[in-house]
């Protein structure tokens, strides 16, 4: 078989992800098939295998290529926290969060877990993206708490798991099962429940 010009392989495989994305979303993973996707993405069989060898491998490629944009994004506030007040920063990353939730890949994340839950491949790449995205929380609790920006007694460790907790699998339940509610809106909601000043 002829070698593919990488620019080629690249575009056809990110095609294939992209259309499998939108699958999944309209089916569900566990819902969806490979012939779904070779008719939705309209290839053949042995095309798609030249690209993936199961709809395991495209999940895979999907959470990577998803979690690992997401956290560069994430790293990038986290450099920047030191110039904004905590709440512009927890806003940015709910914006984040916001912006890719809603977009193509709607649910994907939701999909993602279900699968992590009953498969260990799919939940080791899972882990790996989260652990990462817990250090960067960690450095992050870390700087706020250093500016005053978080209570003394605050444990940046405890600190960046909460903030995870808030930002990703929180505000994803929040904008996919109930309703769409804006970033500010969110942070002042929690703040209402906690804070008694």
């Amino acid at each position: 078989m002829p070698k593919i010009n990488k620019l080629v392989y690249d575009e056809k495989r990110k095609f294939i992800m992209d259309t499998a994305r939108q699958v999944f979303s309209e089916r569900g993973y566990e819902g969806a098939t490979i012939k779904d996707i070779l008719v939705a993405a309209g290839i053949s069989n042995g095309g798609l295998f030249v690209y993936f060898k199961t709809k395991r491998d495209i999940l895979l490629a999907i959470i990577d290529q998803n979690l690992g944009t997401f956290h560069k994004r994430v790293e990038a506030v986290v450099e920047i926290a030191h110039e904004h007040s905590r709440d512009e920063v927890m806003l940015m990353l709910l914006e984040l969060v916001r912006q890719i939730s809603l977009g193509p890949g709607r649910a994907m994340s939701l999909h993602a877990w279900s699968a992590a839950m009953v498969d260990p491949l799919v939940k080791e790449c899972v882990d790996k993206h989260f652990n990462a995205l817990i250090q960067s929380f960690s450095v992050l609790a870390r700087r706020l708490h250093a500016h005053g920006q978080l209570g003394p007694e605050t444990n940046p460790t405890r600190a960046a798991h909460a903030m995870f907790s808030l930002v990703i699998p929180g505000y994803i339940l929040q904008l996919l099962m109930f309703s769409s509610m804006e970033p500010r809106t969110y942070l002042n909601a929690h703040r209402s429940v906690w804070c008694t000043n």
